[in-house]
């Protein structure tokens, strides 16, 4: 009876893990037709998806099923673009148990959470090496596409860590733990932003490769790749992000003045109550 059931798990796992590898097959084929050789400049937009991760509130389940299933999920993922993106969805996870353990004032587990982010970020960097264009000029440019399609992802995130920054200011912790944490966040935030200058650089020898293989000038293939870009709305989302930062930043710094003014009044409070205490004695 335990050799039937483990066969028929067995048969069922392979049935899967079939199927999602022609998912991922078809969509990279359909990734080929992303790229618009004659797209016009226009005036870019972020579609309502795309606007509702940047303004991500990190709410939602974190739990030890919620990581381990993303983890299964990406071990079972062959493409290197997208298991990066996956890994970024993960990166979230471990935000929202940042988020969590900061408002339960559990300091070691929100160093816990931003450890575990540091080394999905790391992994992350891996793959964007790994993706490199064939010798081929549909190759190559399929190759940006992607790679401009995980720097959207990336940008979304550095919106997700400055809302964690947002709601670490306005948690009940001590200056102490505050600052303990928030060089383990700065971990973070530089972190993830230098996952966009390994992806520009990337970008970068793909377009020399371009340049090589389709017997373009400088100006020709960098236009190439900026028409990759648009297609994908980068500038929009960029943009969009870089606002919604500042925004979080001001929050930021409103907190901080706040809990300054608290400090303050808290030590002009305290001698006037002990002088009044030496009178009554």
């Amino acid at each position: 009876m335990k050799t039937i059931i483990i066969g028929l798990i067995v048969v069922l796992m392979l049935s899967v893990f079939s199927a999602m590898v022609l998912a991922e097959e078809a969509t990279d084929n359909e990734s080929q037709t992303v790229i618009s050789p004659g797209l016009e400049e226009t005036n870019q937009t972020v579609d309502q998806e795309t606007t509702n991760e940047i303004n991500d509130e990190l709410n939602g389940s974190a739990s030890v099923v919620d990581t381990t299933l993303a983890r299964i999920d990406i071990w079972l993922t062959f493409n290197q673009e997208k298991k990066a993106e996956k890994e970024l969805k993960l990166a979230r996870l471990e935000l929202i148990r940042a988020k969590v353990a900061a408002l339960n004032n559990n300091t070691r587990a929100m160093e816990k959470a931003l450890a575990a982010h540091e080394k999905i970020i790391a992994r992350i960097q891996e793959r964007i090496d790994a993706i490199d264009g064939k010798t081929t000029k549909a190759g190559v440019q399929n190759s940006v596409s992607k790679l401009v399609g995980l720097e959207r992802a990336i940008e979304v995130h550095e919106a997700r860590i400055a809302k964690l920054n947002e709601i670490l200011a306005g948690a009940n912790l001590t200056d102490e733990q505050i600052a303990k944490i928030q060089a383990r966040l700065d971990q973070a935030i530089n972190n993830t932003a230098h996952l966009k200058d390994v992806e520009a650089a990337k970008i970068d020898k793909l377009t020399t490769r371009l340049m090589a293989i389709a017997n373009l000038t400088e100006e020709e293939a960098a236009a190439k790749i900026d028409e990759i870009k648009d297609a994908q709305n980068l500038s929009a989302i960029k943009a969009l992000v870089s606002e919604i930062k500042s925004a979080r930043a001001e929050k930021i710094q409103e907190r901080l003045r706040e809990r300054t003014r608290e400090a303050e009044e808290n030590e002009t409070e305290q001698p006037e109550a002990e002088e009044n205490e030496t009178e009554e004695d």
